[in-house]
């Protein structure tokens, strides 16, 4: 996916951020904006210890994103958290 594609991916989240899934969040950040960070030389991290619990670290930011329960979409805090971190490495404005 390119820069523009993946801004405008992160801005669709960012204009919902009550109907994001929790596949959909882990697939972005593991597969596009893990590469996104690789080529910048900017800090990428994604730990899961076995728990519902997914621990990130993009650029400066770590924030974590919760399994939902009884619903596949991530409550808005873990959203917030998400757009955050990707306006401190150029994706959201």
């Amino acid at each position: 996916m390119d820069d523009d594609r993946l801004k405008l991916r992160v801005r669709q989240i960012a204009s919902s951020v009550k109907n994001v899934r929790f596949d959909e969040l882990l697939a972005l950040l593991d597969n596009h904006v893990q590469p996104y960070c690789q080529a910048r030389e900017l800090p990428y991290a994604h730990r899961n210890p076995r728990g519902s619990h997914h621990g990130f670290t993009v650029g400066s930011n770590t924030f974590n994103v919760v399994t939902p329960h009884g619903t596949s979409l991530v409550k808005r805090a873990y959203v917030q958290d998400f757009l955050d971190a990707m306006e401190e490495i150029g994706l959201y404005e």
